[in-house]
C-alpha cells in the first residue's frame, strides 16, 4: 500500500499547518495527493531571449545581472518596484506592482533578492514604453551558484491550477521538495509482464518527471505510464464489480406469457423500429437469464426509449411481480405517469404515482398497498427510495436520466429487492466509449429515430425576429415554448427570468394570445395542471425554465425559443430542442437567442446549427467540457481521474480493459504475489466504492 497517501503534507518542508489548510482546498492533504496533483500545462523556459531582440507583447525568459532598483509611486494605492536587468545586448526593467502597506514593507523580499550585481533569471511579458523596455515579471529566480538546480526557470516548468492564497512559486517549490524526498517511494503496482509488454517506465521515475521533466521525451513516457496506471485501476475495479454481479443468481424467473404484452403492442399506433425491436430482444434475453440484469439503454431524444422500457416492465408485471419507474424530477415522473396511463388503459394493472408532493393521506394508502403487493407498478421520484417504501416482491426497476441521480440514490432503490435494473439515458454516449466506461453493465443503443419524424430546424436570431416568428406560428394554431435560464430575477446576473418575462410577454408582446408560466419551484399539482392545460391548448405560449428539458411530449408545440442560449450547455440545448418536432406532419423550429461573447459559446451554437444528431453533439460536448463535467463527478470512478482523458486516451483505455480482464480471469481475488500490490492500491483508491460500480 502506498504509505505516502497516509503521510500529512503539513510536515513537508515549507508547508506547516496554515498552508496545509490552503492546500486541502484543492484536495491535497497528504504527500501522495501532492505528488498526484499533476501540472495543467508546461512552459518551456530553457531558452533565454536576448534583450535587444525582444518584441512588444512577447513572453520571454531573460538571464541577466541586476544593475539598480527603484520604487515608483503611481498613486497612493499602487506602487511599482523596478529593477534594471542587463545582458550583453541591452537593458530591460523588471516591474512588480504592489499595494503599499503601513504595517509592513510590501517590497522587502524584492529588495532582498534584487541586489545590484546579482545574477537573476526573470520570466514575464514584454511591454514597450517609448524606447524603454519593461518586463511585467511573473516569476524570477536568483542565481547564487552557477551549478544550482533551478525550479522556476531554465527548465520545462510545470504550471498548476491554484486557489486563493496559493502562488505558483510556492506550490512548485514544495512540489520540488516532495519529488526530491518522496518520489522514489512511490509504489509500483502493475505486474512486471504488463510493464514490459506496454513499454512502461517505473512509477517513481514517472512521478518525478511528470512534474520536473528533463525533456519532452521523458515527459511523454511519464504521462503514458501514469495514464495507464490510472485507467488500469479504474478498469480493474469495473471488472471486480462485474464479477460480484455475476456471482449470485437471481431467485425469480420470467415467462413470456403475453397477457399484457400482446394487448399493449396491439394498442400502439406505430410499429417498433428495428433498433427498438433489437433492444427489446436484448432486454428480454437478459431478464430471462439466471443472472440479475444491469443494463444501460442509450437513446437520443425522441428515439422511443420509454415504450421499450414499458415492454420490459410488462414482462415483470404479467409474471405477478412488482416494478418501479424512477425519474429525476416530479414533472418528468408526472409525464411518465400520464404516458404510461394511456398505454395501460384497459389492462388489469394497478399503478400509482409517488412524489414528495403526494398528499400525506394518499401517500399512506399507497405505501400500505405497495407493501401488501396490491400496487403492481410504482412511478415516482427520489421519494421511491425512502425507507418507508417497502415492497412485497419488487424485481424490476427502470431508472430514467441516470446522470441526474447520485450513485447512492440508485443503490438504495436497488437494495429494496433482488432487482433487475434498466437505466435509461438520453445522453447519447458513443457505444465504444459506453462499453469502456460501463464495462460492468450490458449496453443497448437505440440508434434509429421513428420513421416520418421531421428534423427540427434550428435558427440563431435576435429576440424581435424570434417573437415575430412565434406569433406567426401561433396564428396557424400551433403552440410555443419560451425558455429562460432563471425562475426569478437575480441581482448577481443580468439574465431574464421566467416569472418576470411571463408577465411582460402576456401583457405586451403576446397580448392577443394566452400565455402560461411553468417552473420547477411550483407545487407538483400546479405543474401537472399547467402541462395538462397546455396540452389541451388552453395556452398558446408557455414561458418556462429547463424544467421541461426532458420527457414533455406535445405534438402541437412547433417552436421552442431559448433565451440566453449561450448560458446553456450543449446537452441541455439538445434536450430542450427535443421538446418540439413531436409531430409527423408539422415543421418544427428551435430558435436560439443570445449574446455570444466567448469562443466556447460560439462553438456550442455552431454545433447546434450544424446537426440534430445527438451522438455527434455528445462527442462535441465531451471535447468542449471534458469528461468530468460531461458525466458528472459522482459518475463511476471518473472523479478519480487526475491525468487520464476518456476521449484522448481511448487506446490506453482499451489496453487497460484487456489487462484488467486477463488479471481478474486468472486471479479473481488478486491474491497472487504479482497482483497483491494492485489489490492494495485498489483498496486504497476505491475504498468502499466497489459495489457502487455495479449500480452505474
Amino acid at each position: 500500500m502506498n504509505v505516502l497517501f497516509e503521510k500529512s503534507v503539513k510536515y513537508l518542508k515549507g508547508v506547516g499547518p496554515n498552508r496545509a489548510k490552503i492546500l486541502s482546498r484543492i484536495g491535497i492533504n497528504s504527500i501522495g495527493e501532492l505528488l498526484t496533483y499533476y501540472p495543467r500545462e508546461y512552459d518551456d523556459r530553457r531558452t533565454y531571449a536576448r534583450i535587444s531582440n525582444l518584441k512588444n507583447g512577447q513572453t520571454a525568459t531573460i538571464s541577466g545581472k541586476v544593475e539598480l532598483t527603484d520604487i515608483v509611486k503611481i498613486n497612493p494605492y499602487l506602487w511599482v518596484f523596478k529593477a534594471a536587468i542587463s545582458d550583453s545586448t541591452g537593458i530591460i526593467y523588471a516591474t512588480f506592482y504592489r499595494k503599499p502597506s503601513f504595517r509592513y514593507d510590501a517590497f522587502a523580499t524584492l529588495k532582498k533578492d534584487f541586489q545590484p550585481t546579482r545574477n537573476i533569471i526573470i520570466n514575464g511579458k514584454v511591454e514597450y514604453f517609448g524606447n524603454t523596455k519593461q518586463l511585467r515579471t511573473d516569476e524570477y529566480e536568483v542565481i547564487t551558484n552557477p551549478n544550482v538546480v533551478t525550479i522556476h526557470t531554465n527548465r520545462i516548468v510545470p504550471i498548476y491550477d491554484l486557489t486563493e492564497g496559493l502562488s505558483s512559486k510556492f506550490l512548485r517549490s514544495i512540489m520540488f521538495n516532495a519529488v526530491k524526498e518522496y518520489a522514489n517511494q512511490f509504489s509500483e503496482f502493475i505486474p512486471k509482464k504488463y510493464r514490459e509488454q506496454y513499454g512502461l517506465i517505473d512509477a517513481s521515475s514517472a512521478v518525478a518527471n511528470i512534474h520536473f521533466p528533463a525533456d519532452y521525451a521523458i515527459l511523454e513516457k511519464s504521462e503514458t505510464k501514469l495514464v495507464f496506471d490510472e485507467f488500469l485501476l479504474f478498469e480493474t475495479a469495473v471488472q471486480i464489480s462485474k464479477l460480484h454481479r455475476t456471482e449470485k443468481e437471481k431467485e425469480h424467473t420470467y415467462k413470456l406469457l403475453k397477457h399484457y404484452l400482446t394487448p399493449f403492442k396491439n394498442k400502439l399506433v406505430f410499429e417498433f423500429t428495428q433498433a427498438q425491436k433489437k433492444v427489446i430482444n436484448e432486454i428480454f434475453a437478459n431478464l430471462q437469464s439466471k443472472l440479475p440484469m444491469n443494463r444501460l439503454l442509450i437513446g437520443d431524444v425522441g428515439s422511443g426509449k420509454t415504450v421499450v422500457a414499458l415492454s420490459a416492465l410488462l414482462l415483470a408485471l404479467e409474471n405477478n411481480f412488482q416494478a418501479v419507474f424512477m425519474a429525476p424530477t416530479e414533472i418528468l415522473a408526472e409525464q411518465h405517469y400520464s404516458t404510461i396511463k394511456q398505454y395501460l388503459e384497459g389492462l388489469n394493472i394497478k399503478f400509482e404515482l409517488l412524489t414528495s408532493s403526494t398528499p400525506s393521506l394518499k401517500k399512506k394508502t399507497i405505501l400500505k398497498q405497495v407493501e401488501e403487493g396490491k400496487i403492481d407498478l410504482l412511478i415516482g421520484t427520489h421519494a421511491l427510495i425512502e425507507s418507508k417504501v417497502k415492497f412485497k416482491n419488487l424485481v424490476f426497476a427502470v431508472i430514467d436520466e441516470q446522470h441526474k441521480f447520485g450513485v447512492y440514490q440508485r443503490k438504495k432503490l436497488i437494495e429494496k429487492g433482488n432487482v433487475d435494473v434498466l437505466i435509461m439515458t438520453a445522453t447519447p454516449i458513443p457505444r465504444s466509449l459506453a462499453l469502456t466506461l460501463y464495462g460492468d453493465m450490458d449496453i443497448s443503443v437505440i440508434n434509429e429515430m421513428p420513421p416520418g419524424r421531421k428534423p427540427v430546424k434550428t435558427i440563431f436570431t435576435d429576440e424581435i425576429k424570434a417573437y415575430e416568428f412565434i406569433k406567426n406560428e401561433v396564428k396557424k394554431g400551433h403552440q410555443a415554448y419560451i425558455v429562460f435560464p432563471l425562475v426569478e430575477e437575480s441581482d448577481k446576473v443580468e439574465l431574464k427570468s421566467a416569472v418576470t418575462q411571463a408577465k411582460h410577454l402576456a401583457q405586451e408582446v403576446f397580448a392577443e394570445f394566452k400565455v402560461g408560466l411553468l417552473h420547477g419551484q411550483m407545487p407538483g399539482k400546479e405543474k401537472e395542471q399547467i402541462m395538462s392545460d397546455f396540452k389541451q391548448k388552453k395556452y398558446d405560449i408557455l414561458t418556462t425554465t429547463t424544467v421541461i428539458e426532458v420527457g414533455i411530449d406535445i405534438p402541437n408545440a412547433t417552436v421552442i425559443a431559448i433565451e440566453h442560449a449561450e448560458r446553456f450547455g450543449l446537452a441541455t440545448l439538445h434536450q430542450l430542442r427535443g421538446r418540439v418536432g413531436r409531430s409527423k406532419d408539422l415543421e418544427s423550429y428551435c430558435i436560439l437567442i443570445g449574446n455570444l461573447k466567448t469562443e466556447d459559446s460560439k462553438k456550442r451554437i455552431d454545433i447546434m446549427l450544424s446537426t440534430n444528431d445527438g451522438f455527434k453533439i455528445a462527442e462535441f460536448d465531451l471535447e468542449l467540457r471534458g469528461p468530468g463535467e460531461f458525466f458528472g463527478t459522482s459518475q463511476h470512478g471518473l472523479s478519480e481521474l487526475k491525468i487520464g482523458n476518456i476521449v484522448r486516451d481511448i487506446d490506453t483505455i482499451a489496453n487497460t480493459k484487456k489487462v484488467a480482464e486477463e488479471v481478474i480471469l486468472s486471479d479473481p481475488k488478486l491474491n497472487t504475489q504479482e497482483n497483491v500490490l494492485l489489490k492494495h492500491e485498489l483498496l486504497q483508491r476505491f475504498a468502499g466504492k466497489f459495489k457502487l460500480f455495479q449500480i452505474g
